[in-house]
C-alpha cells in the first residue's frame, strides 16, 4: 500500500466530538423561582453549576488528550453560561489551581471557536 493512499491519512483526519449538557440551574435548586422569573423557560444557572462548568472545561484541557478547537451551544441562558465557562476554561492563560470560574482569568481568544446554533422545528 503506497504511504500517500488515503487509507494511511485517517488518522491526520479524526474528528472528535464531545457532548456535555449544562450546569446547574436555578430551578432545581430554587423550585420557586419559576413563579416570579420573566422567563420561566429560560433557568440561568446557580453560582454551582458556573464552578462546575469551569472545572469540568480544566478537566477537558489537561485530560481529554485531544485539543477542542470549535464549540457549538443551544440559544439558551443555562447553555450559554455553561459554555462560556468551559471555554473561558479551555483557552485559559495561566489559570492556576485556584481559578474556580471565569472570573479574572485572562484567556487567548485564538485558542477557539464558539458559535450559538439555532433550530427550528
Amino acid at each position: 500500500m503506497d504511504a500517500s493512499s488515503p487509507e494511511n491519512n485517517d488518522a491526520k483526519h479524526q474528528q472528535n466530538v464531545v457532548v456535555m449538557r449544562y450546569g446547574d440551574r436555578i430551578d432545581n435548586v430554587e423550585p420557586s423561582w419559576i413563579t416570579t422569573a420573566t422567563r420561566p423557560w429560560d433557568p440561568p444557572l446557580v453560582e454551582e453549576g458556573l464552578s462546575r462548568a469551569f472545572r469540568t472545561g480544566q478537566q477537558l484541557k489537561t485530560k481529554l488528550g485531544f485539543p477542542i478547537h470549535r464549540v457549538f451551544v443551544s440559544p439558551f441562558l443555562r447553555c450559554i453560561q455553561t459554555a462560556y465557562e468551559v471555554v473561558t476554561a479551555l483557552s485559559a492563560v495561566n489559570d492556576g489551581p485556584d481559578a474556580v470560574c471565569c472570573h479574572g482569568v485572562a484567556t487567548d481568544p485564538t485558542k477557539l471557536k464558539a458559535g450559538v446554533l439555532f433550530f427550528r422545528f
